[in-house]
């Protein structure tokens, strides 16, 4: 089967499972908070974004998970939530404990590669395309992405771009979990937080252009006494779920 060929039978998978779930809703705006004050303090508009991409940044045990869940299950009763789960670690049973309705959940995990399979059939692409159908239906009111992929995989900065694009097309809020630094693939985002676990709490500092040069280098921002910073400690962390605090 060709890349393309693949990518279009993917989406319209998505698509069928969307259509089953709930009819399209309307076009969300404004923007939506996690509930960890000190976390939703370093956005904006006070929550993430709907309709744009935010960057979660850090390493393991950073906090990443923890804070998507977080808002996962701070939405509305009539909310639908996905993770797109490229490392296969999401933890259901910690989600549940922090309080995530797991039937309001879609969570998205790409095959395996196969030694037959070129680089146009990379896990993390198929990861990145079924991503873009999420963020674009506009079925979700939230879409969690944590994918490990490297600028150098063919595709995957083109597959990065779309992404914003269709977070702004369904109103979704976009959340890609990064690594600091690094070979990691870049994505166009809104507004990029750096998370770090500090004696059992997440901390966040939401970083600006000024902090690129040593963000890509994979230097620590929380050590400059500049920037804005908020923490929050998880209620439920589960050894399972390596980014849950």
């Amino acid at each position: 089967m060709s890349a393309g060929a693949e990518r279009h039978q993917l989406v319209e998978r998505l698509r069928d499972e969307i259509r089953r779930i709930e009819r399209r809703p309307a076009r969300r705006a404004g923007a939506l908070a996690c509930g960890r004050p000190e976390i939703d303090a370093l956005l904006p508009e006070g929550g993430f974004r709907r309709g744009a991409l935010t960057e979660l940044a850090g390493g393991r045990a950073s906090g990443k998970t923890a804070i998507a869940l977080a808002l996962f299950a701070a939405l509305g009763p009539g909310d639908l939530a996905a993770y797109v789960d490229g490392r296969g670690e999401l933890y259901p049973p910690a989600a549940a404990a922090l309080g995530v309705d797991l039937a309001r959940l879609l969570v998205v995990r790409p095959p395996p590669r196969t030694s037959a399979e070129g680089p146009a059939r990379d896990p993390a692409l198929v990861a990145l395309w079924a991503a873009e159908a999420l963020l674009a239906s506009g079925a979700f009111a939230a879409v969690a992405v944590d994918v490990p992929v490297a600028r150098a995989v063919r595709g995957a900065d083109a597959a990065a771009r779309r992404l914003q694009a269709a977070a702004e097309k369904g109103g979704a809020v976009g959340l890609w979990l990064a690594a600091v630094g690094g070979t990691a693939l870049r994505v166009p985002v809104a507004v990029r937080l750096e998370l770090t676990a500090e004696d059992g709490r997440i901390v966040g500092r939401q970083r600006h252009a000024a902090d690129e040069a040593a963000w890509a280098g994979g230097a620590s921002l929380l050590s400059r006494a500049a920037g804005v910073r908020g923490s929050w400690r998880p209620r439920v962390a589960d050894p399972e779920d390596g980014d849950a605090a």
